[in-house]
């Protein structure tokens, strides 16, 4: 007989997407008696929750709230209700994803054989691209105050760990035993939306309990931050990454990722003026000051609109382009923008084009880290362009604007942080 399970799904103004993620959860649904399942809605006003009513009623229990407290305050609404449910498991599920059948089962079946894992998490494909990895398993980088994510973008082949202990899953998709979300808490309602799962995840690895991501379950995901026409994902993502390391690091590390977090400032600042893009530099530098001020939860006045860039724009109309790099993953974003544009792509084995009929295009993972220049444009990883015999005049530039940047600005923010560190952790850092 199978456990009891409680699976939460968060949404907001995704009806279509909501109803997709419903159909692919009725197969196994409808073979587990024992399982109830949550939509916490953040008061939608896309007709979600009549949808709800009419089509689900009879097996997903709505949870209607009366504003929008995003995936965090949704997923604790939602991890509450699991716990006074009384099920042994609870799931965590976006709404913008695809589950296989046995995608929970599997995660259940694993948590049962492995008395150490907390949290079983699915391997994320991209629902646009199935054979291709959005996440198996992503990691903390302590030394870079970042995320990494290994296998990003790989093919989906049986060549990929089975298992992979990490540091944290998303709740895009992930199964953990309600009696941890009773020990450590639910998700820190205070980010709203990103750093969130990380945050959790870590408390529970701090509990001293392992997590897995599982290679045979599998989920397709929808991402929709990729296009965005604003700043929203920009300035939450910065927020609460600050929040989150200002949580977990000392005073001696915090003062090495403050001096990092304003350099990157000064980068921002100044490749987002150069692509016509300075609201998301703008953007950033209020995450860092409502950061200090303790401005969390929901603060829409600090997203703006972003103003329209492709890279495209930025190279010369020729019969054919050449992409290549060391970055595979890279290279193939470069080859997927410029295929969406229907430019003619050719590859090292093709017929030698003249000179003047191709365009090869080294693909870096920052402007400023190239030594040798190759190709004839330069892209990177943010899509920052630059044709190759003009890159050390874009270095110079830099340097006369970081100089500025790091004599008026750098002081006021690096404060700035370290005040927000104090405020969070409630004692004076030196």
């Amino acid at each position: 007989m199978k456990p009891s399970i409680a699976v939460v799904i968060c949404n907001y103004n995704k009806v279509a997407y909501l109803k997709g993620c419903l159909n692919s959860l009725w197969p196994a649904k409808k073979a587990w008696p024992a399982m109830k399942v949550f939509v916490v809605d953040n008061a939608s006003t896309d007709g979600s929750q009549d949808m709800i009513r009419q089509h689900y009623g009879e097996w997903v229990e709505l949870i209607a709230l009366t504003e929008n407290t995003g995936g965090s305050g949704g997923f604790a609404r939602g991890m509450q209700a699991a716990v006074a449910s009384g099920c042994e498991y609870t799931a965590l599920l976006d709404n913008d994803i695809l589950l296989d059948e046995d995608t929970i089962s599997l995660l259940v079946d694993y948590l049962q054989q492995h008395d150490r894992v907390g949290v079983a998490g699915a391997k994320i494909c991209t629902m646009d691209n199935p054979q291709k990895l959005q996440e198996l398993g992503a990691f903390i980088d302590w030394q870079r105050f970042g995320v990494s994510t290994p296998l990003k973008g790989h093919d989906d082949t049986d060549s990929l760990p089975d298992v992979v202990n990490c540091d944290y899953v998303p709740a895009c998709c992930l199964v953990t035993r309600t009696r941890i979300i009773e020990n450590v808490g639910t998700f820190d309602e205070a980010h709203f939306i990103y750093w969130d799962d990380m945050d959790w995840c870590t408390r529970v690895k701090q509990a001293g309990h392992e997590i897995h991501a599982i290679r045979q379950a599998r989920v397709r995901h929808k991402m929709g931050a990729v296009n965005a026409t604003n700043t929203f994902s920009n300035y939450y993502f910065e927020r609460n990454r600050l929040r989150f390391f200002a949580k977990y690091l000392s005073v001696e590390k915090f003062t090495h990722f403050a001096e990092k977090r304003c350099q990157e400032l000064a980068q921002q600042a100044f490749f987002a003026y150069r692509k016509g893009q300075s609201t998301q530099a703008v953007s950033a530098q209020s995450a860092l000051l409502d950061f200090a001020a303790g401005n969390w939860f929901s603060q829409p006045d600090a997203v703006l609109p972003k103003a329209e860039y492709s890279f495209i724009n930025q190279l010369p109309k020729v019969p054919f382009y050449r992409v290549y790099g060391e970055n595979e993953l890279l290279c193939s974003q470069v080859v997927g923008e410029l295929q969406k544009n229907r430019l003619p792509i050719i590859s090292d084995n093709a017929v030698k084009k003249a000179a003047d009929e191709v365009i090869n295009i080294w693909v870096v993972e920052h402007l400023l880290d190239v030594d040798d220049e190759e190709g004839d444009y330069i892209i990177d990883s943010y899509f920052n362009v630059c044709p190759k015999d003009t890159l050390n005049e874009l270095k110079t530039v830099y340097q006369a604007f970081t100089m500025i940047f790091d004599a008026v600005e750098t002081p006021v923010f690096y404060r700035q942080l370290i005040t927000g560190y104090q405020e969070l952790r409630g004692f004076n850092a030196k």
